[in-house]
């Protein structure tokens, strides 16, 4: 399972959140700590918002895995 998918089930980040790497990412043996998972799906980009099908969400501002966790305070972001 990627990482990115990782941190979605685990409600780390938007479950809008896309990138490539959920298609074709290696799968992970062990549960990594999610601060080595944001680190490795930040470094994987380009995202985009499920919810717009753009590069931005909802609310007009860039969709990646640092602006679209569960801390954000976007009102757009649906967290697991």
């Amino acid at each position: 399972m990627s990482s990115l998918q990782v941190l979605i089930e685990n409600g780390h980040v938007c479950r809008s959140l896309r990138a490539k790497t959920l298609a074709y990412q290696p799968l992970i043996e062990d549960e990594p700590d999610a601060a080595a998972l944001y680190e490795e799906a930040g470094a994987r980009g380009p995202f985009w918002c499920a919810q717009t099908q753009a590069l931005q969400g909802p609310d007009g501002r860039i969709a990646s895995a640092t602006h679209c966790h569960s801390t954000c305070g976007r009102d757009c972001c649906e967290t697991a």
